[in-house]
């Protein structure tokens, strides 16, 4: 059976799901308008909010881990598949 979900992987786990939240509203602008002047500021923006959902998740225990990385997947892998890697 698996772990309890401490307090702070539970709001952790939320402020993820708000993130991923945020990336599906840019990467359907990113979608509309992929060549437009805006274009480079979302996908930065989209970058950056993924280094901090990773951040977060790498605080997690692997309960809590797994469950988000599941959870996140069709979403990570549409992104990295139109978009490319995070950039360092």
């Amino acid at each position: 059976m698996s772990e309890l979900i401490s307090p702070t992987d539970r709001l952790k786990m939320r402020l993820v799901f708000k993130r991923i939240d945020h990336i599906q509203e840019h990467l359907e602008a990113m979608q509309r308008d992929p060549h437009g002047l805006e274009y480079p500021p979302w996908k930065n923006e989209v970058d950056n909010i993924w280094k901090k959902i990773f951040s977060d998740i790498n605080d997690m225990s692997e309960d809590s881990q797994k469950t988000v990385l599941e959870a996140m997947r069709e979403t990570w892998v549409s992104y990295i598949t139109h978009y490319g890697a995070v950039e360092s």
